[in-house]
């Protein structure tokens, strides 16, 4: 028992080591020659380790026997894929479409692991909410201390490689390492809320602050967002709780969640993401500097028949591209290519990067990276289905039991673990990079299949 305690306990404490790897998978792609990276090495054999776990788990528990039986109809579905496209598809790299599936499929068994795991502690007497939030917390201190290290040191990699601004400490990939700290922000707050219960209390909301820090430091959208995301909610939720429970906690948290928003706003100009803004505005052709008409004479005003310059409008052609980043136009390709493949790869799929050709051969292939977007097209309409239907069974089924009983699980850990969720969700439909990436996927995994666990007595 105590063995098989330890072995439960060491697959969650792999949470706080994501960022060690996605460091040492930095080293290995800067400094070395090698063709996979430390990370792909470690995360595959912790992806094995834990399908050799859901199948152990299979002879033992009743809900393991349905989670394996999806899996096995998961790798039919992949396996069809495969088949359909080296049909159609010429030439066909394989190679590249399995480490694609291999990053789309790595959440299903992370997830359906951590369930079983969740449960198995649980019924050993561990606090599952205590344990999961200390890791999360501590890989959120780890990435905080990595960005201010490669600030303070100059070490700091940059994020964009042409006129916009931001930092990735030493991470490598900024979309990805920018959805992680999104996911673990919420968590940062919770703690901060539930340890303040003074004014003294403040140096709790260090960890949110070093994280926000570090956020801003990236110059993305999605870090900015998820800041203010995390700040309006704590706000509003906690102004609510105030008014609905009359405990002096939630007015300071109230008072103080209010105020870092209001710094926010006082510093927005002078960040990395609103100078992005307007260097993304200029690529557009949108420019907002209100310079004088240089053909007017000093103190001369315009005649009655010269027209006045009008104030810079963005259509939405334009707010799509601000937004997304070019992923609507990517989708709109494929959208546009999906209408003339054949029936089979309109019910499993394209797999991955469409239907590429010869010339693909000279430039990467590229894929939306909306990761529904990617499910849809990769894995058409029956796949996208299959491969989606875990996720909005349980993640809807959580949202139902949680409105039903709304008085008793309204509180700061169902709030900001909520939010936490929600956030990976909607980078992962907006920016991607979260479900097709098993550096974010493993947190978001880990995060839904502690909610549901610890959300009611029964499983």
């Amino acid at each position: 028992m105590m063995k098989k305690q330890k072995f439960l306990l060491f697959m969650v404490a792999f949470i706080v080591l994501q960022p060690v790897i996605d460091i040492l998978t930095t080293a290995t792609l800067l400094w070395t020659d090698l063709s996979i990276s430390i990370g792909i090495v470690l995360r595959t054999l912790y992806f094995l380790l834990m399908a050799i776990f859901i199948l152990y788990m299979a002879f033992h528990s009743k809900h393991a026997k349905w989670y394996l039986a999806y899996l096995v109809g998961l790798l039919v579905l992949l396996i069809a894929n495969v088949y359909l496209n080296m049909q159609v598809k010429n030439p066909y790299y394989l190679i590249k479409e399995l480490t694609f599936f291999n990053k789309a499929i790595y959440f299903h068994v992370m997830f359906f692991g951590f369930l079983l795991i969740v449960e198995q502690l649980k019924m050993n007497g561990t606090d599952v909410k205590k344990q999961f939030i200390r890791m999360f917390l501590n890989s959120s201190l780890i990435i905080s201390a990595v960005f201010i290290i490669a600030q303070l040191t100059n070490t700091s990699m940059q994020n964009y490689a042409r006129s916009k601004e931001g930092w990735t400490g030493w991470f490598y990939a900024g979309n990805e390492i920018g959805a992680i700290m999104s996911i673990l922000l919420p968590i940062t707050m919770l703690y901060a809320v539930q340890k303040t219960k003074k004014w003294s209390d403040l140096k709790c909301w260090v960890p949110f602050v070093a994280l926000s820090v570090s956020m801003l430091a990236l110059g993305t959208k999605v870090g900015y967002g998820g800041i203010i995301v995390v700040l309006l909610s704590t706000l509003i939720g906690s102004l609510a709780l105030w008014v609905w429970k009359k405990q002096s906690i939630f007015k300071l948290n109230t008072v103080l969640s209010g105020l870092f928003l209001t710094i926010l706003i006082v510093v927005t100009p002078f960040t990395p993401v609103f100078n992005n803004m307007y260097a993304h505005l200029g690529i557009l052709g949108i420019d907002f500097s209100n310079e004088e008409n240089p053909e007017l004479g000093q103190g001369e005003e315009p005649g009655e028949e010269e027209v006045i310059d009008e104030e810079p409008t963005i259509n939405g052609e334009q707010f799509q591209n601000l937004v997304f980043s070019s992923r609507e136009q990517y989708a709109e390709n494929y959208q546009n290519e999906f209408r003339y493949v054949p029936i089979s790869q309109k019910l499993l799929g394209m797999g991955f990067a469409g239907n590429y050709d010869e010339e693909s051969k000279e430039q990467p292939l590229k894929v939306i990276e909306m990761d529904f977007h990617d499910f849809f097209y990769s894995f058409g309409i029956l796949g996208f289905i299959y491969v989606v239907g875990p996720l909005v069974y349980f993640a809807g089924k959580y949202l139902v039991e949680f409105v039903i009983n709304l008085k008793t699980r309204f509180n700061y850990f169902t709030m900001f673990t909520g939010i936490s969720f929600l956030l990976g969700i909607g980078i992962s439909y907006t920016a991607g990079h979260v479900l097709t990436a098993p550096s974010v996927s493993i947190y978001l995994a880990a995060l839904l299949a502690m909610l549901i666990n610890t959300s009611s007595h029964k499983n």
